[in-house]
């Protein structure tokens, strides 16, 4: 039987798959059930530490790859790549901000697990996950524009960037999400053709991905499907950037995902679609 088409999804967590307030992903069962019965792959892609994102995944089992710190440290079958900066340079840039502006200055990497609690609204020990950060650091503060302005001025001079997300600035590198994306495009394809018969039609990965804020920008624009999660308290939701398949999910959060993925998959599968990727399920 002829290979079908292979599908990856790339997902933002807070705010889209997961519900911003309960970090619940229920409403969106449905269409995750459907991909693990088409066996195809779903990968994290967030803000999030490693450590975070593989005790998600110890208790719910939802992702064959993982894609941390905005594109900082990859995870795939096991394997880890780390793109970010060093945690001195990080350091060292957040120190810059905090004499340069006018608000007081406090990140992930200097407060205590119960501050980022607090901060978050995360059990004691997600936090304590939250705090393990290897190459990027939220800050926590109450910006003006200005101030913001100075901070990205300071982080571009240490080769740095200041992405804001759903909740929090975040002191990063200059991989993004979306570049991150696309070397986990190119894993995916090793693992899905060593699975793949001999004689099985070489394809590229079709690529859905979701998210909700500017910083799941990059991820976006290099898919094929893009989708845009609302905001759960926002009002008229605008495009986060031009894209020829892109669409607002009806809902916020994992309902109005469920929704969007179903129908997506409602429009490009059939019955056969992954039935060769079933390793990366393994």
């Amino acid at each position: 039987m002829p290979q079908s088409r292979a599908i990856a999804i790339f997902t933002d967590l807070d705010g889209t798959l997961l519900d911003h307030e309960t970090y619940s992903w229920t409403d969106a069962r449905p269409a995750l059930d459907r991909l693990k019965h088409l066996s195809i792959p779903l990968i994290a892609v967030s803000s999030k530490t490693l450590a975070e994102l593989e005790y998600i995944n110890e208790t719910s089992g939802l992702f064959d790859g993982l894609i941390g710190e905005n594109g900082g440290v990859i995870a795939l079958n096991g394997n880890v790549e780390q793109y970010g900066p060093a945690t001195e340079t990080v350091d060292r840039a957040r120190e810059n901000i905090r004499s340069a502006v006018a608000v007081p200055v406090e990140s992930f990497r200097t407060v205590s697990p119960e501050v980022i609690a607090a901060e978050t609204g995360l059990p004691l020990e997600d936090a304590i996950r939250a705090g393990q950060r290897h190459c990027s650091d939220p800050l926590i503060w109450q910006p003006a524009a200005k101030d913001i302005a100075v901070a990205r001025k300071i982080a571009e001079k240490s080769g740095l960037t200041l992405v804001k997300g759903g909740r929090f600035h975040t002191l990063c590198g200059t991989s993004s999400k979306g570049q991150a994306m696309r070397r986990m495009i190119e894993r995916l394809t090793v693992t899905w053709f060593e699975d793949a018969s001999d004689d099985a039609p070489r394809q590229r990965f079709t690529t859905i991905a979701l998210g909700d804020s500017p910083n799941d920008i990059p991820m976006l624009a290099e898919a094929d499907y893009a989708v845009q999660i609302p905001s759960k308290h926002g009002k008229r939701t605008l495009p986060l950037l031009e894209h020829p398949n892109l669409r607002i999910a009806p809902q916020p959060g994992p309902a109005g995902w469920n929704e969007a993925v179903n129908e997506i998959l409602d429009q490009i599968t059939d019955t056969n679609t992954n039935k060769n990727s079933e390793v990366l399920h393994g």
